[in-house]
């Protein structure tokens, strides 16, 4: 029996597979990528921290880490909708054999 959260996963990650996973890599590495970096700069700002010289760092940095934890994300996601998928399929498989379809 799926929980409520393994319901709305399902149903998230289902809306998220449509498009596949190039997409879904693009969208978010783009998007964490320019909001990290503003974070970043924003930060070193208030903190008085110079970035004379070494300011390319920050997007490569962010770029790479955003990458990382985009594809992460991915898989891990992947993982677990297979896993509940495949433990529905088992315990629907044995929810068949002890009923008798009103007979």
């Amino acid at each position: 029996m799926l929980s409520a959260k393994e319901r709305r996963f399902i149903k998230y990650w289902e809306e998220q597979r449509v498009g596949g996973q190039r997409p879904y890599l693009i969208l978010y590495i783009l998007t964490g990528t320019f909001i990290s970096t503003i974070i970043v700069f924003f930060l070193f700002a208030m903190l008085g921290i110079d970035l004379e010289g070494t300011i390319w760092m920050v997007p490569v940095i962010s770029v790479i880490a955003i990458t990382v934890i985009s594809v992460t994300t991915w898989k891990r996601n992947e993982k677990r909708f297979k896993e509940i998928v495949k433990r529905e399929m088992e315990e629907g498989m044995g929810d068949g054999e002890n009923h008798t379809n009103g007979k």
